[in-house]
């Protein structure tokens, strides 16, 4: 299966799905540091910067179908990590 991975972190959704047998065919992270981070481990993987702007034209763009859709819970609110 082929995973569009959505608010993606540094990958931990696409660590665990892909040690499940998926693989991860494109991320869509706003944060650069997350994005920097996703591009070292999963090169060659497509990441799209805002899920406001992702659609249909933008994955046929990059030659992406996708079988899942998983995303994160926006935590920043509530993280310990950063300015919390």
């Amino acid at each position: 299966m082929k995973v569009l991975d959505l608010f993606s972190g540094i990958g931990g959704f696409a660590l665990g799905l892909e040690r499940a047998g998926m693989q991860t065919a494109m991320f869509c992270e706003i944060e650069p540091f997350c994005r920097r981070v996703l591009a070292k481990h999963w090169p060659g993987v497509p990441i799209h910067d805002d899920v406001r702007t992702l659609g249909a034209r933008t994955l046929a763009e990059h030659g992406v179908a996708i079988d899942l859709v998983c995303g994160g819970f926006p935590c920043q609110d509530i993280s310990v990590a950063g300015k919390g």
